[in-house]
């Protein structure tokens, strides 16, 4: 290479710089010499390339499995699959919906099939599934939204963006359900679903042969994607509360024994129903942390999800939970 020279282009030199140190294991001293630079110059070069994203640091930590609490998790609720991924407890909570995500695509990258309809929701979880899913083979299916669109500009909460982006990934073809999600009242919701291409993409998404779900909780508003996206109130979510919801997938809220939640919120939903969701032969869940303990140990009870990715410290506590209030039940 060349000597750098006053009028070179700087981006292509740190580029140059940045592929000779972590590409080709020349030590800062080599690199130096190479360019004609002081070590301590290509030193703070490389820090600039890192912060002009010239240069992309990922480190990908090994998925390791707690066999045991899977095995437990699939006897004790009658699970067609589950994956917990071994994780200390002190993780954070961007830190676990990463992993989570890497492992559940890895599952559902297994999962998928020609021909096959997969429903999805939206969610912090899902997000971080679809973002990370890498299909090396193009497979003609079909990718549906479950519910409509809850109006937000991040990803997370946009199931139209994310049927997008999976659709995009695994080469298949999206079904759009151009409709809100959540509506003033039931008449309007019903009037919304009866629009013929409404009514079509939901007859779509209720043919799914598998559905993409996370798990929300409202047990602490502080960790609900729907309050914190601002889509509902802190009045709402006090009603679903009175209800003796503990958590929802795709806004169907139910108890922390699986019961379907009785509250007019659901009247104001456009998508497909409790039942209509429970029809789907797989219902792939993704949800970790504590805060979703009481959430989680719903949707198993209740049938919700019937394959579980999470973390073995939240799959510890879901158990946990579970024996105790059994052990309660069958003192009283």
């Amino acid at each position: 290479m060349t000597k750098y020279r006053r009028g070179h282009d700087r981006d292509e030199l740190l580029a140059d710089v940045a592929e000779m140190y972590y590409l080709n294991d020349l030590t800062q001293a080599e690199v130096s010499r190479a360019v004609g630079m002081t070590r301590s110059a290509i030193s703070r070069m490389l820090t600039e390339a890192r912060q002009k994203g010239i240069v992309e640091i990922k480190v990908r930590r090994p998925l390791n499995f707690d066999s045991e609490l899977e095995e437990a998790l699939i006897e004790r609720f009658n699970l067609l699959d589950a994956h917990v991924l071994s994780m200390q407890q002190n993780t954070n909570y961007d830190s676990l919906r990463s992993r989570l995500g890497r492992t559940a695509a890895q599952v559902l990258r297994g999962l998928l099939r020609p021909q096959m309809i997969c429903g999805v929701t939206w969610g912090t979880t899902v997000s971080a599934t679809i973002e990370v899913l890498q299909i090396a083979k193009p497979i003609p299916m079909q990718i549906v939204q479950l519910g409509g669109v809850l109006g937000s500009s991040s990803h997370a909460y946009n199931a139209q963006a994310l049927v997008e982006m999976m659709a995009r990934k695994v080469g298949g073809e999206g079904v759009y359900l151009y409709s809100p999600f959540l509506v003033e009242n039931a008449d309007t919701a019903r009037s919304i679903m009866n629009i013929p291409n409404v009514r079509e993409a939901i007859e779509t998404a209720k043919q799914s042969d598998i559905a993409l779900l996370g798990v929300g909780t409202i047990t602490d508003e502080n960790y609900s994607s729907l309050y914190q996206g601002g889509h509902i109130t802190i009045d709402t979510i006090q009603e679903l509360r009175e209800s003796g919801a503990v958590g929802d997938v795709s806004a169907l809220h139910f108890d922390v024994d699986g019961n379907f939640a009785d509250t007019s919120f659901h009247d104001r939903l456009v998508g497909i129903s409790a039942n209509e969701l429970m029809a789907i032969p797989v219902r792939f869940g993704v949800a970790g942390s504590h805060a979703k303990i009481e959430a989680i140990l719903g949707a198993l009870r209740g049938g919700w999800i019937n394959q579980l990715v999470t973390d073995s410290s939240t799959a510890g506590a879901v158990l946990a939970l579970d024996s105790v209030e059994e052990k309660e039940k069958s003192y009283w």
